[in-house]
């Protein structure tokens, strides 16, 4: 057996670029996940979900590391105080949290108070969300700055909410946004703290690159600046704002787009000042990004920077101009939810089984007996005897050409389903005998690289992509997928990843990989005696929030799970996932209407006697049952 080592599997899983010293294997094969990088402390993960099962918690489970949350908060806040102090910066930086990343209420009042320190603050964009926030800024002092469409509802509700003492910041995104905040202001007699959101002319890049430059959506052009602020002026409230900001996009991938962005900010900023206005603070917006597929690229699930080097930028860049044109600096505000959230969260689900093709008959015998086989089918039997590394390429096409040509004969009629069926078996062990020498050939020949899909199996797992992790679907984002086990022994399949839903669509066939992004899952074959365990890294940003209900596949359970010591980990919560009855709730069903009408219909029959009261009852029985019973699958 080929020697195969714990480094081997970190290496094609690229885990150690990934993983940001949060994820590695231990010495016996199981993935470990750590509170900080620099901790000594890890869990296994594969003996957690041992544990969860015993406590009858069953897979798809979401696993929520709350002091990875506390860490990332403090990355941040560490290479912004750093920068600060290298730089000789004479002002403040501020986290503000974005709900909308992830707005489970368990995950923004973590943040609130994990980040309490650093006086961490709530960004929101809605009503729904601006209740949320003022929920966890009641007697905790948490700031909130408020972005996005605003109707008068709102903007009263900011009104009274500063009156009475809460620290909120509204953002005009829109002129005539302006016109409405002052009219409410002048008619509450309440002065509120306004900030303006400028639409600059820098664009990010990746998937998100519109959010940014002047076509963005939110914004005001250079002209309506200096428009708002002569009304801001005119109607005795310049003093009022305090805040400007601008964002050109999440996920940015290069540090070069977010140095032009903030170059530009500043210098309005600095103009803006000379105008006379009051500003404090500089919003410089979301983009800080997550090197999900670890090649520390401009790849789009990728940055080519660091956090350390993200902070230094921003605070040098602000700072120089500053200096350059006489003007004080600003306080400094990021809106960083992907870098705070994304590595909080793994989905661990179970393997049910897979499109393998150790289920096919064995056809060996048939090799020694080629002379009663169609003509070509025996061709593929003289490939697959006298295959050998010299001859790749024209065994290759020529094993296309055979199973294409047995296809278009069985067609016809001129071969039998024996046959046919021998042909796809030797087209299947060519491949593999191919595989088997292109692993060892560095380069691999081009017209080669492709050929692996064709032995690529299906396996299918326990959890729906569409609630889960919807934007591997909706925009092709890349997320690290791992086996949590038996990754000190070699992965002996090379597999895609298909959902319960039924949708074709629910399916992962691009995966993070040694190289970069590759077509294919190294795993394990799965033995009939255990349960194997995938991990989904990494999806702690708007994966939660986005998920869809595809076949009413609801919420999976979910547990918040913390480092101890003494105890290795402690459990602070469990969340149930949506039973039958809550899914169906979200699409106007109710339970006992769904029973009551069954239960009549029943009866019709067993007056009729088509049923028995015994077959009726153990129906109902079961449909009961189902409606409290977990959306996915079980035994």
């Amino acid at each position: 057996m080929e020697r195969w080592s714990i480094n081997d599997s970190a290496k094609i899983y690229n885990l150690d670029n990934w993983g940001a010293e949060l994820f590695s294997i231990n010495k016996k094969g199981n993935i470990c996940v750590h509170p900080s990088p620099t901790s000594k402390y890890s869990i296994d993960l594969r003996a957690l979900m041992d544990d969860l099962i015993k406590r009858k918690i069953k897979p798809p489970i979401l696993l929520r590391f709350m002091d990875i949350l506390e860490g990332r908060i403090a990355a941040i806040n560490r290479a912004f105080r750093s920068a600060i102090h290298e730089n000789d910066y004479p002002a403040r930086y501020q986290t503000f949290y974005p709900i909308k990343v992830n707005q489970q209420r368990q995950v923004v009042e973590a943040i609130a108070k994990f980040g309490k320190r650093y006086n961490i603050g709530l960004e929101v964009g809605s009503k729904a969300e601006l209740v949320a926030a003022i929920s966890f800024a009641t007697g905790n002092g948490v700031p909130i700055i408020c972005n996005g469409y605003k109707d008068s509802e709102f903007i009263e509700t900011v009104l009274y909410a500063s009156k009475i003492g809460y620290d909120i910041t509204i953002v005009v995104e829109k002129m005539f946004e302006l016109e409405k905040i002052i009219r409410l202001a002048k008619k509450a007699g309440i002065m509120p703290k306004l900030g303006i959101r400028v639409k600059l002319s820098s664009k990010g890049t990746g998937k998100w690159a519109t959010s940014g430059g002047e076509d963005a959506k939110f914004g005001l052009r250079i002209s309506e600046i200096i428009a708002a602020i002569d009304i801001l002026k005119k109607e005795g409230m310049i003093d009022n704002l305090k805040l400007l900001h601008f964002h050109i996009g999440s996920q940015i991938t290069k540090i070069d787009k977010i140095k032009n962005a903030l170059i530009e900010g500043t210098r309005i900023y600095v103009e803006m000042k000379k105008l006379g206005v009051g500003l404090e603070y500089v919003d410089i917006g979301g983009g800080l990004g997550v090197d999900y597929d670890g090649s520390k690229s401009s790849y789009f699930s990728s940055v080519n920077y660091s956090i350390e080097e993200y902070a230094n930028d921003v605070i040098y860049q602000v700072k120089n101009i500053c200096d350059e044109a006489g003007v004080a600096c600003p306080n400094i505000i990021s809106e960083s939810g992907r870098a705070v959230v994304a590595h909080y969260s793994v989905l661990v689900t179970n393997a049910l089984n897979t499109t393998t093709q150790s289920l096919m008959p064995d056809f060996e015998e048939t090799l020694d007996q080629a002379e009663k086989l169609s003509p070509t089918v025996k061709k593929l039997v003289d490939i697959y005897k006298s295959l050998d590394r010299y001859s790749l390429r024209e065994d290759y096409h020529d094993t296309l050409q055979l199973i294409q040509e047995a296809v278009s004969l069985f067609n016809l009629g001129y071969l039998n389903l024996h046959d046919r069926a021998i042909a796809e078996w030797l087209c299947t062990r060519i491949f593999k005998k191919i595989n088997s020498i292109v692993e060892k050939i560095k380069p691999i020949p081009e017209e080669l690289q492709n050929f692996q899909l064709s032995l690529r199996q299906t396996y299918f797992a326990n959890f729906s992509l569409f609630q889960s992790i919807p934007d591997s679907w909706a925009i092709d984002q890349l997320f690290p997928i791992v086996p949590i086990q038996r990754l000190n022994q070699k992965p002996d399949v090379m597999a895609s990843i298909a959902d319960i839903t039924c949708d074709s669509d629910g399916e992962i066939n691009s995966f993070v990989g040694e190289n970069g992004r590759t077509k294919f899952l190294p795993l394990h074959k799965i033995r009939k005696d255990e349960d194997y365990y995938i991990g989904f890294f990494l999806i702690g940003a708007y994966q939660e929030i986005l998920g869809d209900m595809h076949n009413l596949f609801g919420d999976t359970n979910a547990v918040h799970i913390s480092f101890s010591k003494k105890t290795n980990y402690k459990i602070d919560t469990v969340i149930t996932g949506d039973a039958i009855w809550e899914s169906l709730k979200y699409v106007q069903y109710k339970g006992p209407e769904i029973l009551k009408h069954v239960r009549d219909t029943l009866e019709k029959s067993v007056a009729l006697r088509k049923i028995s009261i015994e077959e009726t009852s153990h129906f109902l029985e079961l449909l009961d049952k189902a409606l409290v019973s977990y959306t996915y699958l079980g035994e």
